[in-house]
């Protein structure tokens, strides 16, 4: 009965005359060269499940999207000094979850977004979270430190002159690759020490120097990427404490212990992924802070950003967090920071001193830019 009904009406419908129409003009479509010009924040946007993504936005308060630039499963990043140069280290998976893969370098121009030269490196790559201490240039710019897990650990030094690896360092019972010297690194180790590695031209390598146990893993455990300042390492403990290292000689050293709460009301304790950020202009480090702090909280998000005086050995400032676990500052004399939350928010803040106290305040949020915002970098 429907059927009869609507079928009249169709073909009325055919024989009404056509309804004149404008002419339609397609859109002509361009592309830029360039990013536009000004400092930019770069956020890694990790993927373990397809291409990871690295957004490129402006540094001021607008936080505007100029573009972003796309590496492979599981990437890892490092900015050159100039702010000039991004290299990435990524997976390749043939067909993702079983057979061949590759692991590759990307050297891209930030200016541009756009890859100058690729090469693979060591398939033995560790597939985690992207970490500043995992892939890092060293002081000259001449290597690459990528960290390897089978799980066995151990660190790839990469001649970028060359684009290949010319060394694999066994580092068995450690993580992380900081650079300590043109041709060495410092990695910490799960029984409380910290060691030292050296290595020359050729690829050849000695064995490592070990320094004395410094931390204890059980008691106060460290968070395993430190900040350097004033030549030393900052790393920061699940509890607070700051333990001051000095690597510039044959084994580190721990020179000094800190401590973040003493007198502070509320269980606070650092959380999050990237917990620790050092203004080598200010002397000041930022850190990521919760309250309630209990045994297996060293993630949680933070409430407060705390600034700490290096210096003055003191806390010179507590502002309102916004539950971030990543945090990043810039390199300049009035510091600007960024902060990202697992819900993959981004935040700027303004730097203010004023009789000593430090006040950070939001001025700017890009709400859901990343899925997984595993590490900040500015390039001013």
């Amino acid at each position: 009965m429907r059927s009869s009904t609507v079928l009249p009406f169709i073909l009325a419908s055919l024989a009404l005359p056509a309804i004149a129409q404008e002419a339609f003009t397609p859109e002509t479509l361009t592309t830029e060269s360039r990013i536009a010009e000004g400092p930019n924040v770069l956020v890694m946007d990790q993927s373990w499940n397809g291409p990871s993504k690295i957004d490129v936005l402006s540094a001021d308060g607008e936080l505007k999207m100029k573009g972003n630039i796309g590496p492979g499963t599981t990437a890892q990043m490092v900015l050159s000094r100039d702010g000039k140069t991004l290299y990435t280290a990524s997976v390749y998976m043939e067909r993702f979850v079983y057979g061949p893969l590759k692991a590759i370098v990307h050297e891209w121009d930030v200016a541009s977004l756009s890859r100058k030269r690729e090469f693979e490196i060591p398939v033995k790559l560790a597939h985690v979270e992207s970490q500043p201490g995992l892939f890092a240039l060293t002081e000259d710019e001449t290597y690459l430190l990528a960290q390897n897990a089978t799980p066995a650990t151990s660190v790839s030094v990469i001649d970028l002159g060359a684009g290949k690896a010319i060394a694999e360092i066994p580092t068995p019972g450690c993580w992380t690759a900081i650079p300590a010297g043109p041709m060495s690194f410092t990695t910490i180790c799960g029984d409380g020490t910290l060691a030292r590695h050296d290595w020359a031209a050729d690829g050849s390598f000695t064995a490592p120097k070990k320094s004395e146990k410094i931390f204890d893993a059980d008691a106060d455990a460290l968070f395993a990427n430190p900040v350097r300042a004033e030549g030393r390492l900052v790393y920061l403990s699940f509890k607070g404490n700051l333990y001051i290292v000095d690597d510039s000689g044959e084994a580190p050293v721990l020179t000094e212990t800190l401590n973040l709460t003493d007198g502070v009301l509320g269980k606070w304790g650092p959380g999050g992924s990237e917990a620790l950020a050092y203004n080598p202009a200010t002397g000041k480090l930022f850190i990521l802070m919760h309250a309630g702090a209990k045994e297996g909280s060293h993630k949680d998000p933070a409430r407060e950003i705390w600034t700490y005086d290096l210096a003055a050995k003191k806390l010179v400032g507590r502002s309102e967090a916004h539950h971030e676990n990543t945090l990043a500052v810039s390199k300049g004399e009035k510091p600007v920071l960024f902060a990202a939350s697992e819900e993959g928010n981004l935040t700027r803040y303004d730097y203010a001193e004023e009789a000593g106290e430090v006040f950070l305040t939001k001025a700017g949020e890009f709400e859901g830019l990343s899925s997984f915002p595993a590490l900040i970098t500015t390039d001013f």
